[in-house]
């Protein structure tokens, strides 16, 4: 049976085409096939059309309808409470992200300071005379236009001459859509080598940009024995780290990626940027501004959003977690400015961000109230009804479910007034 449901379907038995029983049978069909408001209009029809000698119906009929409507609160609040859950944890996430950023900085500012008191007094020998070995720790090699070989027999690029106080580069990276590391603005061309890659961006995914050595060999390498795993992991950290290094001479196991007891990580020296943590900064930003400002700043973080977090990964269970929560920040930005749009009559810009959204999620129906609201807003009453048929079919199509009640009554709503369904967007 097609559980589609039509207002000339209504009309129809309204106008007594169909029997009692045909209106009971219709109700608990469509009921039973999930779509409970149409089994509803049938049993509110059927009600109607019982006689004073039916009181035992009526009562039937009333106790189901007063279930249904039961059933439906509840179906809302759990849709409330799993939205608050997610909102709850996303900002779980970004208070521990500025943390992070506040520890990252101290302990930055804190290496400097003993960087700099250890150039400016330097050991001693026995003697009392300045030792004439260069401090190591982290050293980085002036050289001049030479040359050297790397472990594959060719020649690297010349390295690149630096004043003693000078460290490695800062790097920025991104992870949205293609990855990409940049150096003074210019794309690092990385190894060949597909394991030494994937635990580059193993390590820019994680907090602090730290993994220990056993759980890389572990999400990579499960299958291996721990011996071979750490053969294969060293032999791929060494590829990334020397195409991160490339044009800098740093001493072996130094430069951009470092190992200490145990556990592999970025120079704490060197300045690592995203563009999720700008993401994530600007997003933050915005929850703490006014409307207009927050629109600005969110408007600025949806468009650092080329593509999903860590494409190559797609389908890795490791980066799954972190690339939805990504994806419902982007989205309660996008419903932010979809909404303030709106209500300051740019609907050009409202549809732009409301079908963002239904871009990455065609069953979004929040969204999709979004766009009906608009084209209301604008006067396009068919574009809206349009909007609630196409959002009807996808539901039923993808997910086999029919359009929750408040998408119901914004229809109902848009038929039954002249006046524009009212909107409110959160902030």
């Amino acid at each position: 049976m097609d559980s589609s449901f039509s207002s000339k379907e209504i009309h129809a038995v309204a106008s007594g085409a169909d029997s009692l029983i045909s209106l009971l049978e219709r109700g608990i069909d469509y009921t039973r096939q999930g779509a409970y408001i149409e089994g509803a209009a049938f049993f509110t029809l059927a009600r109607d059309q019982l006689t004073p000698g039916q009181e035992y119906f009526t009562g039937v009929l009333d106790a189901f309808l007063r279930s249904q409507a039961s059933y439906w609160q509840a179906d809302q609040s759990l849709h409330l409470a799993s939205k608050r859950f997610v909102e709850a944890d996303n900002e779980r996430q970004t208070q521990l992200f500025a943390l992070e950023k506040l520890l990252s900085s101290l302990s930055k500012e804190t290496n400097r300071i003993l960087q700099a008191h250890a150039i400016a007094q330097p050991p001693e020998t026995s003697k009392g005379h300045q030792s004439q070995q260069p401090h190591q720790s982290l050293q980085l090699i002036r050289v001049g236009s030479n040359h050297f070989n790397d472990s594959s027999g060719g020649m690297s690029p010349p390295q690149l001459p630096l004043k003693d106080e000078d460290a490695l580069p800062n790097l920025y990276i991104t992870c949205f859509g293609r990855f990409e590391v940049k150096r003074l603005d210019q794309p690092i061309v990385l190894c060949h080598s597909r394991h030494g890659q994937a635990i580059l961006r193993y390590l820019v995914a994680q907090t602090g940009y730290r993994v220990p050595v056993d759980k890389l060999m572990d999400v990579l390498w499960a299958q291996d024995t721990p011996e071979m795993a750490r053969r294969k992991l060293q032999v791929a950290v060494s590829a990334v780290r020397r195409s991160l290094n490339n044009g800098y001479h740093c001493g072996l196991g130094e430069g951009y990626i470092l190992c200490k007891d145990g556990v592999y990580q970025f120079n704490p020296l060197v300045t690592i940027r995203t563009d999720v943590d700008e993401f994530l900064s600007l997003w933050q930003a915005g929850r703490q501004s006014g409307e207009s400002e927050s629109a600005a700043l969110y408007e600025r973080a949806c468009n650092l959003c080329s593509g999903p977090f860590l494409v190559e990964d797609m389908y890795a269970d490791w980066s799954f977690i972190q690339r939805e929560q990504l994806k419902q920040i982007y989205f309660t930005m996008c419903r932010f400015l979809a909404g303030y749009y709106l209500k300051i009559r740019r609907y050009e810009d409202a549809v732009k961000w409301a079908g963002a959204i239904l871009r990455e999620d065609h069953c979004d129906e929040a969204a999709h109230r979004q766009l009906i609201l608009i084209y209301v807003a604008q006067g396009c009453r068919s574009e809206a009804l349009q909007q609630y048929y196409r959002c009807e079919h996808i539901l039923s199509k993808e997910l086999g479910v029919s359009p929750m009640p408040e998408t119901m009554n914004l229809l109902q709503t848009i038929l039954t007034s002249a006046d524009s369904p009212s909107h409110e967007y959160p902030h």
